[in-house]
């Protein structure tokens, strides 16, 4: 598995629900504890949850990021 994104739970949840949605199996590191203590597993809590995927499903994972990122999902957080 590859790191495609790592971010806040909730933007990671956004995430992970959009590649799942497009048929992309997903692993989040540090799922729960980066909503219970994000200063335990990245340094000052920044990006504590870490989105990975197969290696096969990258560059279809990085299509959507990339389109979340340029708002073109119109989601709110």
């Amino acid at each position: 598995m590859v790191e495609i994104f790592r971010g806040s739970y909730i933007e990671s949840m956004n995430i992970k629900n959009l590649l799942e949605n497009n048929g992309i199996s997903v692993f989040i590191a540090n799922e729960y504890m980066s909503n219970i203590q994000p200063w335990s597993v990245s340094a000052g809590g920044n990006d504590p949850a870490v989105l990975k995927v197969l290696e096969k499903d990258m560059a279809d994972s990085q299509v959507i990021i990339d389109s979340y990122n340029k708002g073109e999902y119109n989601l709110t957080v």
